[in-house]
């Protein structure tokens, strides 16, 4: 059964859907942050939009080689670099889908979405709470990013009702000079710990673009 809820609160758009599975969500450590007011990040230097290039991540323990694309969206203002072994990129004018080559790419269960709003980090943190508090228990952190800084995550991973819910998801609200940017990881229950930890790993690369 997919179901796909609508924010637009305070100009936060993201799209947000799931699928039936029955496996329990594996948690990811989150590094510690200080308490301080998040910082204006500024765009890193480096790579072209479409550059590939090879890296090494750790994977169950073990390091795994990944083939990467960098991805630089000047429109939506961002950059960030993904598998695109593992995903395929599908560009839209208000955001950006990293979906598993293995989904549906009109109907995907694992993917990693990014869209852009004006409102500032609290208040698209409490527009995207609020909606996925409907079908989720919500928790929320405040986490660093490698590239981004200090920014919040909220964590869908517990249905309302108690039971386990068909898809988990993590958004990522990063602030940005112009209001924040919003990346929302979707995995089916099952891919938890393989697709979620290479979301973790994608995210750890995320930069703004002032």
């Amino acid at each position: 059964m997919n179901r796909k809820i609508l924010l637009s609160s305070l100009a936060v758009v993201v799209l947000l859907s799931g699928c039936g599975k029955n496996a329990a969500p594996q948690e990811t450590a989150a590094p510690a942050v200080p308490s301080a007011q998040p910082e204006t990040v500024q765009a890193a230097p480096g790579r072209q939009d479409g550059e590939r290039f090879e890296d090494v991540i750790i994977l169950e323990g073990t390091e795994e080689p990944v083939k990467y694309e960098h991805v630089r969206n000047e429109t939506l203002g961002f950059e960030l670099d993904y598998d695109y072994e593992t995903l395929s990129r599908n560009s839209e004018a208000d955001r950006e889908r990293f979906v598993s080559i293995y989904d549906d790419a009109q109907d995907p269960w694992n993917y990693l979405e990014v869209t852009r709003s004006t409102a500032d980090t609290e208040a698209a943190a409490a527009a995207v709470s609020e909606a996925l508090s409907a079908e989720y228990e919500v928790s929320r952190e405040s986490i660093t990013l490698e590239r981004a800084g200090a920014c919040i995550r909220l964590g869908a991973y517990t249905a309302r009702d108690g039971g386990l819910p068909a898809q988990i998801q993590t958004v990522y609200i990063i602030p940005a000079p112009d209001g924040c940017r919003i990346a929302a990881a979707h995995c089916a229950m099952e891919a938890a710990e393989g697709f979620g930890r290479r979301f973790d790993y994608m995210m750890q690369t995320f930069s703004v673009i002032a």
